[in-house]
């Protein structure tokens, strides 16, 4: 299969990190500051074959995510946008991730010079104790700095990850998180549930999971108390102030094209789906060598996009129209689920009740087959 050219949502995966958080699983580079100019280079290559290859834009969203995409420095991530500027549509989000600890005022205010109108901190808690049961670097006293010094930089469009069943966090913790959260009054809160995924220090030492039952009821008085202080709960972790949903985010839950780029990226296009390999001087030396990255390519068939679009977009507080994500697996299951008071559906929409978003995942396994 060929991409489909003219994708509108383009990721840009900037690795680099000081040290690895003890649930971290993702593609990061510890120790390899000094690669980060050449990293750039081909990045920027790689952008150009896409860009000339007619797959990509114009773009209504960009995503510079990590790793610590801040340790990157103002001055690469310049460059970086200066060739990204002439790709935008009119009104683009371009977002960015950053850490508390990798970045200051004047570099977020460089930033906000350079294009990125949406900043993404990575807090995770403001709990020193469960900050460090995460291996997380940054301060309490460091991240409410950062939203100040966000606000100050001209950033209208603030979010806020945070995290929840931390070894160790009791219910006064999270309250406590919750509170902190709500008065830094950012635009937007990403709060997760912490998977212990294998490979990772956490996973490695048999840091036992969360109670389940603790878990369901921390999750309930997170989306209550967000609730309450006027966050829309527009997706299973994430909230938003009206009008500040995170629209890169949107189009994934909404299963649309995009093309990510860099080390361990993935893209999917016109129904195919190719993945950099994770390697950062492969990465480095075949696009200095005028090759394309190394990458494993799949084609999407249409049960494997079926099966996605519900994965997707169940989680999203709007209905599913059945005309774009297709039949369930098992369609008996709509009546029996529908009985229990967990989701409504005619035949132009399956929708989770409020209920049934708090057991979006069993509902999901449900309805369809996943292998």
């Amino acid at each position: 299969m060929t991409p489909a050219p003219g994708v509108r949502h383009l990721y840009l995966h900037l690795p680099f990190c000081s040290s690895r958080c003890g649930y971290c699983a993702f593609v990061v580079n510890v120790g390899a500051l000094g690669r980060r100019g050449a990293y750039l280079g081909a990045l920027l290559t790689e952008l150009e074959r896409e860009r000339e290859a007619g797959l990509i834009g114009p773009l209504d969203t960009v995503y510079l995510g990590g790793g610590t995409p801040t340790l990157m420095r103002p001055r690469r991530l310049s460059a970086l946008m200066d060739r990204i500027r002439p790709l935008l549509a009119p009104g683009a989000e371009v977002s960015m991730e950053a850490n508390p600890e990798s970045v200051d005022g004047p570099a977020l205010a460089a930033l906000r010079r350079a294009g990125v109108n949406r900043l993404s901190l990575g807090v995770q808690s403001f709990q020193p104790h469960l900050l460090s049961a995460l291996d997380r670097a940054a301060t309490p006293a460091q991240a409410r700095q950062l939203v100040a010094c966000a606000r100050a930089a001209g950033f209208e469009d603030l979010s806020i990850d945070l995290i929840f069943g931390i070894p160790g966090q009791a219910a006064a913790d999270l309250e406590a998180d919750l509170a902190e959260a709500l008065a830094a009054g950012p635009d937007h809160i990403s709060w997760y549930e912490l998977e212990l995924k294998p490979g990772t220090k956490l996973a490695r030492a048999g840091t036992p999971a969360f109670d389940e039952d603790e878990g369901a009821d921390a999750y309930r008085r997170i989306v209550g108390g967000l609730e309450d202080a006027g966050y829309r709960w527009y997706e299973t972790a994430n909230f938003a102030r009206p009008g500040h949903e995170c629209r890169h985010s949107l189009a994934y839950w909404g299963a649309a094209d995009y093309v990510g780029l860099g080390v361990g990226a993935v893209s999917t296009a016109g129904g195919l789906r190719w993945r950099n390999n994770p390697a950062l001087d492969g990465y480095i030396d075949a696009l200095a060598a005028g090759e394309a990255p190394p990458r494993t390519r799949d084609p999407l068939d249409a049960d494997d996009v079926r099966r996605e679009r519900w994965m997707l977009g169940l989680r999203l507080e709007r209905g599913l129209p059945l005309a774009w994500a297709g039949p369930p697996d098992r369609p008996d299951a709509l009546d029996r689920l529908g009985a229990a008071g967990l989701l409504r559906h005619d035949a132009e929409e399956v929708a989770l009740t409020r209920e049934g978003r708090f057991v979006q995942n069993a509902i999901l396994h449900e309805l369809m087959d996943y292998a």
